[in-house]
């Protein structure tokens, strides 16, 4: 069983036509499902929660990576398989696993590429993509045997899902993360450019005087304390053949 759970982003005119085409489009593959609208519910976890208890096996996020992050969060059974098929912009995860846009991803769903995907966890609540903050100079354990203390404001990423950069890309199913931090710092040439650490973990603690912003797949996470780690394969997901995170 399907369901298919629509953001509030996705319901006004503006996708209309785009919608009643992914209808179609799923009957004609033999995937269509039950059709969830968040606007019309005032608890959306408590809603997804119901239809897996009631059989549903595939939860499909249409809208974008914010719509899929509130699949995530209500979905907390590993073994129910999630999906995305991205409407409008914000869908940077979406492109990242090889999902095009609107009515083609309903064949990348037909399709049914599923793989297990590590996910990060920060202070309890999890993570696909990638957690940064900038302006930071926290000391950072790692793995409980060695600190680093930036000498000043940088920036931090930790990465999971993220496709090829400067960096390269980072595996979301290699059982660990990746720090990276940017330290601001001047050339001979006066110019700025910055210090590079890289580094992969499995836990990590990040601890400040000051209170910290951070920044967990796009939703805002205040403290002086976070506790950062892997968990391993924690997530079904359905893939494109165009992913680039590898």
């Amino acid at each position: 069983m399907y369901l298919y759970v629509y953001d509030e982003s996705v319901q006004g005119q503006r996708f209309e036509r785009e919608l009643a085409l992914i209808e179609t489009r799923l009957t004609d593959l033999g995937i269509s499902g039950k059709i969830a609208r968040l606007a019309l519910f005032r608890d959306a976890e408590e809603l997804i929660r119901d239809e897996v208890r009631r059989g549903t096996k595939t939860v499909v996020a249409v809208g974008n990576d914010q719509t899929l992050r509130k699949v995530m969060d209500a979905v907390a059974d590993p073994a129910i398989v999630i999906a995305i098929i991205p409407l409008g912009p914000g869908n940077n995860i979406a492109d990242i696993l090889g999902i095009p846009q609107g009515v083609a991803a309903c064949d990348v769903l037909s399709a049914r590429l599923v793989e297990e995907l590590d996910l990060g966890s920060v202070n309890g609540m999890r993570f696909l993509h990638m957690v940064t903050a900038t302006g930071v100079a926290p000391v950072c354990t790692c793995e409980g045997s060695f600190s680093i203390t930036p000498v000043c404001k940088s920036t931090i990423e930790i990465r999971n899902l993220v496709q090829s950069d400067d960096l390269g890309a980072a595996d979301p199913t290699d059982g660990k993360l990746e720090f990276v931090m940017r330290t601001p710092r001047r050339s001979w040439l006066i110019k700025t450019v910055d210090a590079l650490t890289k580094l992969p973990f499995t836990h990590l603690q990040l601890k400040s005087a000051d209170t910290m912003s951070l920044l967990v797949d796009g939703e805002q996470l205040q403290g002086t304390e976070f506790d950062i780690k892997i968990l391993p394969k924690q997530i079904r997901i359905v893939t494109g053949k165009d992913r680039k995170y590898v």
